[in-house]
């Protein structure tokens, strides 16, 4: 890709309509947040809905924030400091707390939710990166280790305990845990298959191949039984049962993806990524039934911009866009059209 074909996310909202002469997009950008002194890569979000507040991981090496976004105005609110490589972000609001898995010291650093002082820095292990909350326990599961070994750490969110840690055969990332049977997915660092752990056993039960040792990011279809595979090299997104782990699809994927959703009111998946490309992108699937998919748009984003953040309850799909010599950091701000 040519280093000066850049396309600057201002440019997006005269590409809302159409994109490469396809049929109109399933995304629309409706703002772009921008996030001002921001530098370096972005990474997860998390979610305040009652607060209407985003917050982003900024772990860049001059950076090492959490970004605090007021949703009500679209505005950059403020920075939470003292971080170590932030990752997975999780805010809980039956506590009113903020979790942030920090890979740099293998930390889960627990802040306020209105002071965003710390509360506590919970030893997790190396690399702490992913995280998943189940709602039915409270527990908050994060992702650790490397591609020898690994596991996922128990954090009780009532009591800002680590209970314990479930062992996998490498770090596990993706995290989506599927309610009806206490079952977790998970991707495994460097590993040709992902992990399947039963919540219940704490145990890592299963693995299933994917014949592709860079499975990044997952997204679930419970009431389909479907799982969403998003596969940085070959860009690829596989379909599997998660009944039987059986492959049922494979798809272009997006280069350089970081994130991966379903959106199970529109069925659609969204895939974004461009992390160390010039151009980023999120890709729309079209569910057409559980066995059937069809990319249906390649919407532009911005340089670099790889991890995203889609929320049923605003209908909104955020895309975190890092600064690059003519632009400042920004959240991009996009809405699924009928």
């Amino acid at each position: 890709m040519k280093k000066d074909f850049v396309l600057l996310p201002m440019l997006l909202l005269g590409l809302a309509a159409t994109v490469h002469g396809q049929t109109p997009s399933p995304l629309k950008l409706l703002d772009k947040i921008s996030m001002p002194n921001v530098k370096g890569r972005l990474d997860h979000f998390g979610v305040d809905l009652k607060g209407q507040r985003l917050f982003v991981a900024a772990l860049g090496d001059d950076q090492n924030t959490v970004e605090v976004i007021d949703l009500k105005s679209r505005k950059w609110m403020s920075s939470i400091p003292g971080q170590s490589k932030p990752q997975g972000l999780f805010y809980s609001p039956n506590f009113k707390k903020l979790f942030v898995a920090n890979g740099t010291d293998g930390t889960c650093k627990i802040f306020a939710g209105d002071t965003f002082k710390l509360v506590n820095s919970l030893p997790i292990g190396p690399d702490a990166d992913h995280v998943g909350y189940d709602s039915a326990t409270k527990y908050l599961y994060v992702g650790f280790g490397d591609a020898k070994s690994g596991g996922l750490a128990i954090i009780d969110t009532r009591t800002n305990e680590h209970v314990a840690d479930i062992k996998t055969d490498a770090r596990s990332g993706g995290i989506k845990i599927e309610k009806s049977r206490r079952k977790t997915f998970v991707t495994l660092t460097g590993a040709t298959n992902l992990g399947v752990v039963d919540l219940k056993k704490r145990a890592q039960t299963s693995v299933w191949p994917t014949g592709v040792s860079s499975n990044v990011a997952l997204a679930l279809d419970e009431s389909h039984h479907r799982l969403f595979d998003g596969v940085r090299d070959p860009a690829t997104l596989i379909v599997l049962d998660t009944e039987s782990g059986k492959e049922v699809s494979r798809l272009e994927g997006v280069v350089g993806i970081d994130d991966l959703w379903y959106d199970s009111a529109h069925s659609h998946i969204y895939a974004s990524g461009g992390r160390g490309f010039d151009v980023g992108f999120v890709y729309t699937y079209q569910q057409k039934d559980a066995d059937h998919y069809e990319l249906i748009g390649k919407v532009p984003t911005a340089p670099g911009a790889g991890t995203s953040f889609w929320s049923p309850e605003l209908n909104h799909l955020f895309v975190a866009a890092p600064a690059n010599d003519k632009e400042q950091a920004a959240i991009l701000v996009f809405e699924p059209q009928p």
